[in-house]
This record gives structure tokens, sequence and C-alpha cells, in this order.
């Protein structure tokens, strides 16, 4: 199987599931580009849920570090050098989320699929033979 990016191929929505419960392809996303989806409420799927979620992991990232920094202050001074690697873990880790949770969207939410299709958001992993059929002119 083969990686198309940047909108090589195109591939409708209902092939695109066809295609994938055969395990002929398998759909993706940049995690940098689902973090600005999940954030442009024009673009995100109508299930918020995704959203919430990168939003709650977000605040979670920052107020540990928040608190680390408090009891810096206050108690333990060297309690925020491992809290800034953990907020750079929960941050890498929520973009990582975000995308998945964007791929499980696009399966079922058409729409959200085919509007980031048309913006040449996703990522394909399918085999050359079935590539010529989506290949864009």
């Amino acid at each position: 199987m083969k990686r198309y990016e940047n909108g090589k191929i195109s591939i409708p929505h209902k092939q695109m599931v066809e295609l994938k419960n055969s395990g002929k392809l398998n759909l993706g996303m940049f995690n940098d580009v689902a973090v600005k989806i999940a954030d442009n409420p024009d673009l995100a799927p109508k299930a918020k849920a995704s959203g919430l979620a990168m939003h709650f992991w977000s605040w979670v990232a920052v107020g540990q570090f928040l608190y680390s920094i408090y009891w810096s202050f206050t108690g333990l001074w060297w309690v925020f050098i491992p809290s800034l690697f953990l907020m750079g873990a929960i941050h890498k880790a929520n973009k990582k989320g975000t995308s998945q949770n964007l791929l499980f969207e696009a399966e079922r939410d058409k729409e959200f699929y085919e509007k980031i299709r048309k913006l040449d958001g996703w990522n394909y992993e399918v085999d050359e033979t079935t590539a010529k059929k989506y290949l864009k002119k």
C-alpha cells in the first residue's frame, strides 16, 4: 500500500467506507490539521465531542503546569520541570486523539468527510491499482 497526501487522490465517501471496510484503505489526517479542523466551527463535524475533548485535555495540560508553578513557589521548587514534560506529552497525545476522533467521525458523517475532502485534508493509504481510479488530474 502506498500513502497519498495533499489531495493527490480524492475518494468519495461511499467508496471510502467500502474500501475501508474491505481492508483496502486506511484513512489518515495530519495531527496539526485535525486540531485546526476541530477548532473551526465551520469545518468540525456535527458531533461536538472531539472538539470538547480536545479543549478539555488542553485545559488539563495547562492547569497541571500552572499548579506545578504554584507548588514551585510554595513547596517543592523542582516540580515544574517534570510538569513541563508532562504538559508536552498531554499536548502530543491530545493532538493524536483529536485526529483519531475525526477519522472516526469521517466514517459516520458523510457531510463532514466531504467538506474535508474538498479541502484536500485526508491522507489515503491504498494500493496503486485502486488509487489510479481516484487520481486527481
